[in-house]
Formats: C-alpha cells, structure tokens, sequence
C-alpha cells in the first residue's frame, strides 16, 4: 500500500470536510504520496488559502507537523467548486491536474439533510459527472475512488453491494433543474424525492446512477460508509470536528437539553469510525489499480453482521461512562427516554423540551436578557425528524466486498490500514467517542472534570428535587379535582 501511493499524484474533493482531513492525514502521515490536490472553494468571506490554513490548524495534524514539517510542500491548491461546470478550475490547472494526478478520490457532497434539491443535485449528481469528465482526461489514471453512503438506497431494507435503478437517471434530473425554477422544483421536492427521506440520499442515489452511466473503462469504485463518527485510534483517538448524527445526540443528552427521542433502540448503530472508514477507502483505490473488474465494485462499509451494536449500547454506555465525564457547562441534569411511537414523541417532547423552554425563556424576559430555548429547541427538533428516520428503521447490509478487501493486505499493511469491523470494541470505541466529544467539540478541558462532576452532582439533586415539587403538586391537583367529584 505505501508503495502504491509512493510518488503518486491524487486529486482529492471534499478535502475540507470532517471525512477529507482524515484521508489528507493519513496519506501525509503514512505514505510517500507525490502531490496532495486539493479543490477549495471560497466559502464564508474566506478564501481558498484562508481555508486550506484551516484544515491545517486542527489538532489531527499536530503528529504530523512534528515528524514531516515540510508537509505544506506535499499540497497543492485548486481553486473550483463542485456545483460549477467544468468544476469551475481554470484551463491552466486543468491541463495541470491531466498531466500529474493518477488517483481522484471524490469525497465532496453536501451534507445537509434538508438542503434545496436544485444545490443537492448541482454538487452531489452534476459535480460527479464533472469529476467523471475530468478523470477520462487524465493520462496516467491509476483509480477513482466515488464516495456515496451506505445510506443511498435507503429506502430498501436489504442493500447489496450493487448498483440500483432509480426512476430518475442522473441525467435527468440535471435537466429538469435547468428547466424549473427553484420555487417550483421546492414545491415539487416531495414528489420527486418519492420513498426517499431527504434529498441528500435521494441525491446521492442520483450520483451512483452517473458513475454507472460515465464510468465507462475508468478504474472505479463506489465506497458507501455508514454513518461516520470520531476518529478510534489515529492520528488521536476520538477526534471529530461536528455534532452530525448520533455524535450530536450525545452532546445534547449530555448537555442536559436533549430529553426525548423517537426510534427503535434495539435497531442496529450502522456507525463506522472515521479513521478506519478512510483505510478502507485508500485500500480500495490500492485494489482497483490492481485489479481489473467487469463492472465497478462497490463496498458497503458498515459495521460486520458478526460485530454488530445497536442503538441501545450506545445510548447506555453513553450513559455509563458519560457520568464520569459531564459537560462542564451543561443546563441541567442529563436524562433521557426513547419512545417507539411519534405521538408519544409529541407529547413528551412538549411536556420535556417546550414546556420548560417556555418559562425559561419568561424568565430570560424577566431579567432583560433575549430568549432563546424555544429557538433551540425548534432545532433540537429537526434535527430529532432526520436523524429517527435511520434509527426507527432496521437496514441490513451485505459487505462480502469489504470482507475480500480486507484478505487481500499483507499483514504490515493490515496493521497500518486497518479497517476489519470485526475487530473492533464497540465499548472501546464508545469510551472513546464521549472523550472526543467533550474535548473537540464542547471543548472542555480535561481538567474541568471534577469541577463537572461536583456540578452534574448538584443538578442531579435539583433535578429529583424539582420532581418531587412538580409530582407533589400534581397529586395535589389530582386530589382537589377528585375530591370535588365525590364530596
């Protein structure tokens, strides 16, 4: 593997995101990689050089910074923008990129759930096409690497390592953004999108249908990961950089403002952590420069059938070793119910979330300050309707192209891109997902935990204490009610 990528030229989308840092440490870290590079676009009033400082400034890289200080030699900016035609990069770096990159890994996407479907198609289908293009131009290509998700499809519950149809061919839905506007193709969304719970799988399910359209004889592959958390052990153990997902529904247990949630507990966690999903990544550009494939292989990298979790051990060993590390600034005391059903979601999440929001935002009035915890728990609760679409369904996955991936390494290569799901500790992995959240994250020092721990012990007394008062008065209610009736 690390003869492989010797000397190698790679271009690389995405490389701003929580997945693409990975993937630049390890390849800067471990591998005599030739040239790292990188499409940036402008984003938020910064530009490309402002940004790519950035990536550079977060702590993954402090290993790295010490053992290869001339690391910023290995990189190499282009400016462009996945939505733009021709990826919006310049003649110059284009004839750039033909002559000297021999691996493109596509890991750009939006992310966001909720986002228009015009900008979702425009990044996710449009851009994979143009990186396609681009890819048949180069004149020393060694492997395309296509990141989807393993939830692309998720409107099956039984996803195999295939291509599917979708009703819609990429092509087309470029086409039918061009023609509508976007109030109209907003409107229409719903429609569209069908069985689909977002546009983001809905898009990303579009952006497979383009690579089994454009592949052509390009050495491709498609690599779905399940859902990405903290890093387990390189280059430092728990590190992640956003509260995506299930990561962001322990911040909020733990901050004391998350207090109910809709799902099936004992449906399988597809989580994967970031480090070892990028492992498998690089190994499957290794595989397809070495082997030749009569259709594009796809890997569903998710947790083995042998090895699985579910929600359940996350949220109770979240609870287990959460007590020993609380947030530091958490409002209240952490505590948390998961029902089956959304109506029992409604009833609990206003008699839990709105109701006290309320009267501490009455109070917030009170002392002249601006409210707020109606507006976070608005929040709170989109972010809950995302995220029980994937724990209130079951999916199961086949990952006999994982499997064979992982038999094909040598050992040393086994050790230094390891990847096997089935040799991970779930209550390792969990442990360590908390740390790394309450250090990247919320940002608490280490050393705040027995002041947190004295200060969750406080709470924990007002909150059984505000229980008792609120129970009391109830049961007093019920009485004089009761009592009016009979007497």
């Amino acid at each position: 593997m690390q003869m492989f990528y010797k000397d190698k030229g790679i271009l690389l989308t995405g490389g701003t995101g929580f997945f693409g840092k990975i993937i630049i440490e390890k390849l800067l870290r471990v591998t005599d990689v030739g040239q790292i590079y990188l499409l940036i676009r402008s984003k938020k009033g910064k530009d490309i050089y402002t940004r790519l400082d950035d990536i550079f400034n977060d702590p993954i890289f402090d290993q790295l910074k010490t053992f290869k200080p001339k690391y910023r030699e290995k990189i190499t900016i282009i400016s462009g923008d996945c939505s733009l035609p021709a990826l919006g990069i310049c003649s110059t770096e284009r004839e750039q990129i033909k002559e000297q990159v021999n691996i493109v890994i596509h890991a750009a996407a939006t992310v966001r759930f909720d986002e228009k479907l015009k900008m979702a198609i425009a990044i996710n289908v449009n851009g994979t096409k143009e990186i396609l293009k681009l890819a048949k131009e180069i004149h020393h290509l060694k492997a395309v690497v296509h990141v989807s998700t393993a939830f692309a499809h998720c409107n099956r519950r039984y996803i195999e390592e295939k291509f599917y149809n979708s009703s819609l061919s990429g092509d087309n839905a470029c086409k039918l953004c061009e023609c509508l506007d976007d109030h109209t193709l907003n409107v229409l969304t719903p429609t569209i999108i069908k069985d689909y719970p977002n546009t983001y799988t809905y898009t990303k399910v579009l952006a497979e249908d383009v690579v089994q359209q454009y592949a052509g004889n390009l050495p491709i592959t498609v690599f779905r990961p399940g859902i990405v958390i903290t890093t387990y052990r390189e280059p430092v153990a728990g590190w992640i950089d956003n509260m995506y997902g299930p990561c962001g529904i322990i911040v909020g247990i733990g901050s004391g403002v998350l207090r109910v949630f809709s799902g099936q507990v004992d449906n399988s966690a597809n989580v994967v952590p970031v480090d070892l999903c990028v492992n498998a990544l690089l190994t499957s550009a290794w595989d397809i420069a070495k082997n030749k494939y009569d259709s594009p292989p796809i890997y569903n990298y998710v947790p083995d059938a042998s090895n699985r979790t579910t929600w359940r051990d996350y949220i109770e060993y979240g609870f287990k070793y959460g007590k020993d590390l609380p947030l530091r600034k958490s409002i209240w005391y952490p505590r948390f119910t998961v029902v089956p059903y959304k109506w029992q979601f409604y009833i609990l999440s206003f008699l839990y979330h709105t109701v006290p929001a309320l009267f501490m935002d009455l109070l917030m009035l009170v002392i002249g300050k601006k409210p707020r915890m109606l507006k976070i728990y608005r929040k709170i609760h989109k972010f809950c309707a995302v995220m029980e679409y994937f724990s209130a369904n079951e999916f199961k996955f086949d990952n006999d192209n994982v499997r064979n991936l992982s038999s094909k390494l040598e050992a040393t290569d086994k050790q230094l891109f390891a990847f096997d799901m089935r040799e991970l500790s779930w209550t390792e992995l969990f442990q360590i997902n908390l740390v790394g959240l309450r250090l990247y994250v919320v940002k608490d020092d280490p050393s705040t935990i027995p002041e947190s721990i004295k200060r969750h012990d406080r709470l924990k007394l007002l909150h059984y204490c505000t229980l008792l008062v609120v129970y009391s008065l109830v049961l007093v209610v019920f009485y004089q009610i009761l009592k009016s009736f009979l007497f």
